[in-house]
Parts: structure tokens; sequence; C-alpha cells
């Protein structure tokens, strides 16, 4: 045992934490002050013990009034009691100051109230998902079979770990999860402008998929799921998505008309010039995939204003602070998108037929994107600010 380690101790009957050196547990037990049923914390083990179990049983006790030692105890619970009340009014003064809530947490399990203890804990690892000290506080704490009602405590696999889930979770739900959704896409792109009402429905059911599997799910949510909130998961999503694609349209549009300007092209539309320049649609799809997955993070992950969900710069400081879990998602949806395009591709001349490859794919890919953006939501939400 080291000297300079500083040890969790329980005194026995003690809800109260303290910490020493082992020369200072050593001296505390031969003056009696620790007894053989104190419990310490042995970080090498990962577990409590009892001193008895330790080197320390063969320290000589001297012997301590119990009524002093009664009295002690009593001192500390009303110190713990004051310092706990002064952690709920500086919760209830500011609900985002971090350090309170994480005290909070920590006197009410010392004082053995482990309820409040485990509301504290789960207000930081909501604000702040696998936040690594109330993790450990919480693994210290609580019972293995008690973690499980932990939401946010371990952060789940980075979706290029797990490339298969991408292939079964759209079928987690069954078949009839995507053949359903297939042929009222088909139907929907044979009306006029009916591209317009399957980019919308296929992006709420992205963000439903998205949101629902940032909490660990490998499956698909439900469709009855929709209709529980509709404000929260239509509503809300649908506005700002409409605003994302006002955002791009603008930057797209405006790029093109002013290179068309500059060229000196005229009579023809910016679309017409859009649509036969090459170089302006791989660009346009580069600035949508670099773009949108951290839009949809935001609204999943953000429930601030409007101004500030969608406003570029957090946006791409938001990337920035994912790192290469921004790059990488990024990537695989890319990879998704190509391989969608070009099974598309293959049927695009043969009417109808055309129309049902293009709703099979959209069915199967649209989830499966949904888990992708899902794991970077739980992984990297907490940096969303």
């Amino acid at each position: 045992m080291t000297t300079s380690t500083l040890y969790f101790v329980l005194r026995e009957g003690s809800t109260r934490e303290e910490q020493w050196t082992w020369e200072e547990i050593e001296s505390l037990s031969r003056s009696g002050e620790l007894t053989a049923g104190a419990r310490i914390f042995l970080p090498e083990e990962n577990r409590w013990a009892e001193l008895g179990e330790t080197r320390l049983a063969a320290v000589p006790e001297a012997a301590v009034s119990p009524r002093a030692v009664a009295e002690d105890e009593a001192a500390e619970v009303a110190k713990l009691e004051a310092e706990y009340q002064a952690a709920l009014e500086r919760v209830e003064s500011d609900a985002d100051d971090l350090e309170a809530r994480l005290d909070a947490g920590v006197i009410a399990a010392q004082l053995g109230r482990r309820e409040q203890a485990k509301t504290h804990f789960q207000a930081v690892l909501s604000r702040y998902p696998y936040h690594a000290r109330a993790a450990q506080e919480v693994k210290r704490r609580f019972a293995k079979t008690e973690l499980r009602t932990f939401r946010y405590l371990d952060r789940p696999a980075p979706i290029w770990e797990d490339l298969s889930d991408l292939a079964t979770m759209p079928l987690g739900r069954g078949p009839l999860y995507v053949a359903v959704p297939a042929v009222a896409i088909a139907l929907l792109s044979l009306l006029p402008f009916g591209g317009v009402l399957v980019a919308a429905f296929v992006f709420l059911w992205m963000f439903q998929a998205m949101e629902y599997t940032a909490r660990g799910a490998n499956k698909p949510p439900e469709w009855n799921r929709s209709f529980a909130d509709p404000m929260r998961y239509l509503g809300r999503p649908a506005l700002l998505m409409a605003i994302v694609a006002a955002q791009l349209a603008v930057v797209i549009l405006g790029a093109a008309g002013i290179v068309k300007a500059l060229e000196g092209v005229k009579g023809e539309s910016i679309w017409s010039y859009l649509a036969a320049s090459p170089i302006f649609i791989v660009i346009a799809s580069i600035v949508c995939a670099l773009y949108l997955p951290a839009a949809f993070v935001s609204i999943g992950g953000f429930m601030g204003p409007v101004t500030k969900t969608l406003d570029p710069r957090r946006l791409v400081k938001t990337m920035l602070r994912m790192e290469h879990e921004y790059v990488y998602t990024v990537v695989i949806i890319a990879a998704i998108g190509i391989v969608s395009a070009i099974v598309c591709a293959i049927t695009s001349g043969v009417p109808v037929l055309r129309n049902l490859v293009l709703g099979g794919v959209l069915a199967y890919v649209t989830p499966a994107v949904g888990l992708a953006l899902g794991r970077l939501l739980g992984r990297a939400g907490h940096v969303i600010s």
C-alpha cells in the first residue's frame, strides 16, 4: 500500500465518506477512531471492504467511548444535512449548475437517500450524457442491478463498430415495416410535386429513427410514437427541417447565381444552370452531406430557440467539437447514399419500376441512416450547447 494514495473510508455506522492515506488509517485504527467494522474502498480491487478484512485487522484498537462516537456521528449527520441544503439552494438558484447537482447527489448518497441521489445524478447525465465524474460516482455508489435504471451512463458503441446493425435495424420490426412505406413512397413519387412529399416523409421518418435510437435502441421507432406528441415529433422537426432546406437553397442557388453572372450566361434559369453543371452538383452534394447531419443532431439534441438551434456558426462549432465522430458518420452516410443512388440509377429508365425501386431503397435506408445519426447524437450530443 502506498502512503500517498488517498482511500475513501466510512466509519462504522456512518454515512459520510472521508479520505485518508494508509498511514493515517493505521494511526486512526491504533487510536480506536476506526474500528474493524469501518469500511474502506480498495481501488485495486474496485470494491468496499471492512478494515477487519485487510491487514489492518492486526492493528490493536484503543477503547473509545460509545457515547463519544454517537455524538461525533450526530455532528457529522448535522453537517451533511447543512451541506445538502446548501447544495439544493444552489440548484434552485441555477438549474444548470453542474457542480451543485453533483454535490447534491454525492451528499444524498452519503446520507443514505438513494432515490434523491439517483434523481440528482440522472439530472446531470440527462443534461451532459456520459459525464465522466457523474458516471464514476454512480458506478461507485450503486449496485450493478441499479445501474440499468440510469440513462446516458455508458456510451453506445460507435456505428462503425456495429455496421451489421445498419443492415438489420430497418427490419427490426418485421418486413411490413419497410414494405408498407416503400409502396407509399412509390405512389407519392408518381404524383405532381411528389418529390417534395417524399422528401418531407423521409426526413421526418429519419428524425424519428435518430431520436429513438439515440437512447440505445437498435430497432426503428413504432409509428404510433409520432402521434403521442405530434408537436414534438412532427411539428417542430418539420418546421426546422424546412428552415434547413431554405438555408441550403439560399447558399447553393446564391453561389450558382453568382458564378452564372460572372460567366455572362443569359437566357437560362439558375435551376437549369445548376443541373447542367456536374461541378456544382458535386459541390452541392458535399455541402449537404456535411451540413445536414449537424442540423439533424442539433434539432434532436437541443431544445433552444429556433434561431439558435439552426445558427450556422453554432452548427459549425458543433461539428468541430464532435471531431472524428462526425467525420466517420458523414462518410458512412455518404457511402449509403452513393450505393442507393447506383441502385436507383440501374432502373431509372423503366417507368413504374423505377418508382418501386426508389420506394424500396428509401424505405430501407431511411431508418438505417437514422440509426447512424442516432449513434452520433447518443455519443456526441453532450457537446451541443
